[in-house]
């Protein structure tokens, strides 16, 4: 049978680009605020107003799942493109308009079901392109690391997204309050476990090239973790409503904290295997590299908040998911496609986010809000740098650490590096 494929590189590359500017305009707003100079007339009050939906929304999905896998899933599957490209293209211009309405307009209906609509269609492309592969019987590749966080990722988006949407639906039908803030907070456990699954397959993808892990307990913990989580999140929408955890933050037994405990608990069991699989391997510490460990070492302090005060690790895991993003966009122009990019800038990036990363975590002072607000200008500026330098250039690694033998790292990790 014919099948209809496309480079996925172009679409990819879009939903980095929704990212970036949703996070941009949320985040510069953060900062803004934090350091007391937000203008009171403009965009700017009601880019405050929309922070979480911008961040929730629109950065930490389009970028880990729908850009990475239209970059890189075709690749890591041995396959000439993404396939229904009609519909890869309906689901980029979907989420973008509904980014464009939500600035314009603010937190409404009628941007969220866009949202959702859009994120329907991304999902099913990526799910397809997978299943599609595996039809190939003329050559069927194991699956690494990065495909089942992708998979898992869209299959979790798939089951809860259109929760979402009926929620919303049956709100404005109703004839409820117009705020939908509160219901996208509730939306937040689903966002979670897809930074949990998406950003655990790229940093094992990471530590791919030194490490042997075993797929089995791996693909176990990510599988019964998604869907316990999601049985558990859509039970509890069903039975008390989206903003039911929300408004009743101490009951032991939400589904919010179900979620999120179960969320600890594969953070937990996937950061050993992780070290295991690194234990006395020889590592070196690659730009990539350094942003799983950041991801790691983020997501553990996560565990620790959520142990001490019974929360913590869905903020860790917004702020991983930044890591998991940088993780995975070195990984992917360095050594998976190959190309040089300079490495002093790009680990500058990463010491000043660090820093910055460190601030957040500790009582801030007005001061040292605006300290930790320019300390993530400055990371984001010196990647700006590095892209830009790569890209003007474009030319390909020779025998450096950032791509040498690059063209095949991602095969590789597929074919033998993960050990079943």
């Amino acid at each position: 049978m014919m099948k209809q494929t496309a480079s996925g590189t172009g679409v990819g590359a879009g939903y980095l680009l929704v990212a970036a500017g949703a996070g941009l305009l949320g985040g510069g707003a953060s900062v803004l605020r934090q350091a007391g100079v937000m203008p009171d007339h403009g965009i700017w009050p009601g880019l405050e107003h929309v922070h979480a939906p911008l961040m929730l929304l629109f950065v930490v999905l389009p970028a880990l799942v729908c850009g990475f896998s239209n970059l890189w899933l075709p690749r890591a599957l041995g396959r000439t493109g993404m396939v229904l490209p009609v519909l890869n293209c309906a689901g980029l211009g979907l989420i973008a308009l509904s980014g464009i309405l939500t600035v314009a307009l603010g937190a409404q209906l009628l941007p969220v079901l866009l949202w959702s609509a859009g994120m329907l269609c991304a999902v099913m492309v990526v799910l397809a392109t997978i299943f599609d592969s595996r039809a190939d019987f003329e050559d069927v590749r194991a699956f690494s690391p990065f495909v089942w966080g992708e998979m898992l990722a869209s299959a979790v988006l798939l089951l809860t997204v259109p929760v979402l949407a009926a929620v919303m639906t049956h709100q404005l039908l109703s004839g409820a309050s117009a705020d939908i803030l509160p219901l996208l907070d509730g939306f937040a456990e689903p966002v979670t476990l897809v930074t949990l699954l998406a950003g655990f397959g790229l940093v094992f993808e990471a530590g791919a090239r030194g490490s042997r892990f075993s797929e089995k307990p791996v693909v176990a913990i990510m599988a019964t973790t998604a869907s316990a989580s999601v049985i558990i999140w859509v039970r509890g929408v069903f039975a008390h409503g989206l903003a039911a955890s929300v408004q009743q933050p101490g009951v032991l037994t939400s589904p919010e904290n179900a979620v999120l405990s179960a969320s600890t608990l594969a953070s937990v069991l996937l950061a050993a295997l992780w070290m295991a699989g690194t234990w006395r391997s020889r590592l070196s510490l690659r730009v990539p590299m350094l942003w799983g460990l950041g991801f790691l070492a983020i997501v553990s302090t996560g565990w620790v908040a959520q142990l001490m005060q019974g929360e913590g690790l869905h903020s860790a895991l917004e702020l991983g998911a930044v890591y998991a993003t940088f993780c995975g966009l070195y990984l992917w122009r360095g050594e998976s496609r190959g190309y040089w990019y300079p490495r002093l800038p790009a680990i500058l990036q990463f010491v000043l986010m660090a820093a910055a990363t460190g601030l957040s975590f500790s009582p801030l002072s007005a001061a040292t809000q605006i300290w930790s607000g320019a300390l993530l200008g400055a990371s984001l500026l010196c990647f700006l740098v590095t892209m830009g330098m790569s890209l003007f250039q474009n030319r390909k690694a020779e025998s450096d650490h950032v791509g040498a033998s690059a063209p095949s790292a991602m095969l590789s990790s597929s074919e033998g590096t993960v050990q079943s």
